[in-house]
């Protein structure tokens, strides 16, 4: 099983090429082809985690989403793993900001920055 699992992340950032970088060096993502999602924008990146075959990260120029009104995703957007404290020790060591673990409503979680403050939460799945 993957280290790191999905099934949605969009984020929006102003520059799309850094953007990529630093999913590839934080978690190992490949670019691939953009699936068949909802009103995709012509710059959008559609990456995939490490082990799963299917796009699960979009990420698309900040610009041209507010431009088209894609407003940036509010809601908390969550990624999962097995081993809560190894995936953020991972994350870390691989010069990703992380928060400290928190346990809200039963369940167990830290929050990922990334290189233009965007946030999500990593979130354990047993």
């Amino acid at each position: 099983m993957a280290q790191f699992w999905t099934e949605y992340i969009c984020l929006q950032y102003s520059d799309l090429d850094a953007a990529k970088r630093w999913w590839i060096a934080t978690f190992g993502c490949k670019q691939v082809p953009l699936p068949d999602w909802d009103n995709p924008l012509p710059s959008d990146l559609a990456m995939t985690l490490p082990g799963s075959a299917e796009a699960s990260i979009l990420l698309s120029d900040r610009g041209e989403a507010l431009k088209s009104g894609n407003p940036p995703v509010d809601k908390h957007q969550m990624m999962f793993c097995k081993n809560l404290q190894k995936a953020r020790e991972y994350l870390g060591g691989r010069g990703a900001a992380v928060g400290a673990i928190q346990n809200q409503y039963g369940s167990e979680f830290f929050e990922v920055r990334d290189n233009e403050e965007n946030s999500f939460q990593v979130c354990e799945e047993t």
